[in-house]
C-alpha cells in the first residue's frame, strides 16, 4: 500500500512538472510550490572552475531556490552577477548590456547564449570546484 502511495504521489508530482505554471500556481499549497520548485530547479550554488578557454576564470554562485547572485572573476577583475534559475539553464540578468545563459548538466555548466564581451564565452564551460578551491 505505502509503494502505491508513492507511486500515485510521484505521477502526481510528474504530471503538475508538465503543466504551465499557470494552471499549477493557482492548484499547490505554498510549501508543495516550494518543494515542486526545488525539484525542477537546478542546484548551481557553489564554487565553479573555468575549464578550456574559461581556465583563468571561476564562477561563484549563491543560489535560493530560483535566484542566483554570483561573482564571476578573472585574476583581480570581479564582475556581479544576478539572475535566476529555469529548470537547468541559468539566466543572468542584463549587466552594461551584457547577459549569460548556462545550462547546467551535472558537474558542468556550459555557456549557451552570451551577449556583449561574454560572447566570446558561448561553448565554454565551468566544472563544480573538488574541494572548495580551483587550484590543483
Amino acid at each position: 500500500m505505502q509503494f502505491l502511495a508513492r507511486h500515485a504521489a510521484l505521477a502526481t508530482l510528474v504530471a503538475l512538472s508538465t503543466m504551465p505554471l499557470a494552471l499549477r500556481a493557482g492548484s499547490l499549497s505554498a510549501s508543495e510550490e516550494v518543494t515542486l520548485r526545488q525539484v525542477t530547479t537546478a542546484n548551481v550554488g557553489g564554487l565553479w572552475c573555468g575549464a578550456g578557454l574559461l581556465h583563468e576564470f571561476t564562477l561563484e554562485i549563491v543560489q535560493q531556490l530560483q535566484n542566483v547572485q554570483g561573482r564571476l572573476t578573472r585574476k583581480a577583475r570581479v564582475r556581479e552577477i544576478t539572475g535566476h534559475v529555469e529548470g537547468a539553464l541559468v539566466k543572468t540578468d542584463p549587466l552594461r548590456n551584457e547577459t549569460m545563459d548556462l545550462l547546467a548538466q551535472g558537474d558542468e555548466l556550459r555557456v549557451v547564449a552570451a551577449t556583449g564581451l561574454l560572447a566570446l564565452a558561448r561553448g565554454q564551460s565551468f566544472t563544480r570546484a573538488a574541494g572548495g578551491s580551483c587550484t590543483p
